[in-house]
């Protein structure tokens, strides 16, 4: 029996990455994009509604910093992985970011394949 695909949720605050992720992650058999948000409530809001194993969460999203995102989750007691996909390479904001609560950074100068594997690493 196949494991179900791991439900992924993509907050990017640019259209086009946001989109894009949407595409190469729901083209993944063991993968399937269950929503996208551009700011930090709309990821607050899906989580909460818990519909998603994985979060692919960019850093700078529109409205609260994204650190908010990863406070209230890990607050909430959610079992859902977090992934930062973001272009910060410095790293004090990387180890800023896993202290917060995110289980793995994934720089957005890597290859996508990259990311795509940081995902499935996150199977539950």
């Amino acid at each position: 029996m196949n494991a179900p695909p791991l439900r992924v949720l993509v907050a990017e605050d640019n259209d086009d990455l946001r989109d894009l992720l949407v595409t190469l992650i729901s083209a993944e058999p063991d993968m399937k994009c269950v929503g996208s948000a551009r700011d930090v409530d709309s990821v607050i809001e899906h989580t909460v509604e818990d519909k998603a194993d994985v979060i692919v969460l960019d850093l700078e999203l529109q409205g609260r910093s994204s650190i908010d995102v990863l406070k209230a989750v890990r607050a909430a007691g959610r079992k859902v992985h977090i992934i930062v996909f973001s272009g910060h390479s410095h790293p004090e904001m990387i180890r800023h970011t896993l202290a917060a609560g995110a289980d793995a950074y994934v720089p957005k100068s890597g290859d996508f394949e990259l990311l795509l594997d940081t995902i499935r690493d996150r199977r539950v």
